[in-house]
């Protein structure tokens, strides 16, 4: 707790008037702390290693998970679009915790890494993975490259089979309104890309093991989000709340894939 100390007191601190810095932190608290505690026996099980964990952070955003990991002196590479190191309040961040910040507008191609290999411990891919709008196969195979044997990617992503989607799919689909996501959803919110496809436990382990039998995947179901149950939306909080407790039919799935060894990569990119 006391990494996830230093950045409640980053944000308590440093957060700008007017950004959506508070709003996101305090939304994904939870999450964060879950990051945390995983970290916590990563450190444990690489105690006496020898060297320094170097980390790259997909999605890094306001530099939050960027910031538990820096606390630890690993030496972060903390990855987003211009966007959001244009903003003058992530660039200072950055030099205050020593992250090193890495451009990247199109995660498809990541041309700033197409000749390393073996460089990571971990990879932390946050809350994007139901963003993806591309054939992952290249994105991922790059991901193997640059992962040292051992090394291991960290995931959070929301469930497919969460139980308040479930039941908002059924009623659309038999309302004849929709099948997947919503007009509503899509011109809601600014991103580069919407929740276009969520998984369930089960696609993710069969996903990652298409690619190579490398991987070993282990996925935790769990929540983040608290709702106090009542009005608005007291029936989506309500299944909210038994999902959670039934495993299956949670609202998210962390998800911990270690690469074993490499001995071979086992899908191809399917052509044009």
């Amino acid at each position: 707790m006391e990494y996830f100390k230093i950045l409640e007191n980053e944000i308590a601190q440093h957060t700008v008037e007017g950004s959506n810095d508070r709003i996101y932190f305090d939304f994904h608290k939870n999450r964060f702390k879950r990051l945390d505690a995983f970290l916590d026996r990563l450190s444990s099980e690489r105690a006496g290693g020898g060297h320094q964990l170097k980390v790259l952070e997909i999605g890094s955003h306001y530099l939050h998970s960027s910031i538990l990991l820096a606390s630890r002196s690993f030496e972060v590479d903390a990855m987003d679009v211009e966007e959001f190191w244009n903003l003058d309040f992530v660039k200072e961040r950055a030099d205050r915790f020593g992250l090193n910040p890495l451009i990247e507008n199109d995660i498809s191609r990541l041309v700033n890494f197409q000749q390393v290999k073996d460089r990571y411990d971990l990879v932390v891919f946050t809350e994007i993975m139901e963003h993806i709008t591309f054939n992952p196969i290249k994105f991922w195979k790059l991901i193997y490259q640059m992962l040292k044997p051992g090394g291991t990617i960290y995931i959070s992503t929301p469930n497919a089979l969460a139980l308040p989607n479930y039941f908002r799919a059924l009623k659309n689909l038999f309302g004849f309104k929709s099948i997947g996501i919503t007009v509503d959803d899509i011109f809601s919110k600014v991103t580069y890309g919407h929740h276009w496809k969520e998984y369930s436990a089960k696609e993710i382990k069969h996903y990652f093991r298409s690619m190579s039998s490398d991987f070993d995947v282990e996925v935790n179901p769990y929540q983040y989000k608290s709702y106090d149950l009542k009005p608005p939306y007291l029936m989506f909080k309500l299944l909210s709340k038994i999902g959670n407790k039934t495993g299956l039919f949670a609202d998210d799935l962390e998800v911990i894939v270690t690469l074993k060894e490499k001995s071979r990569w086992e899908i191809n990119e399917p052509k044009y």
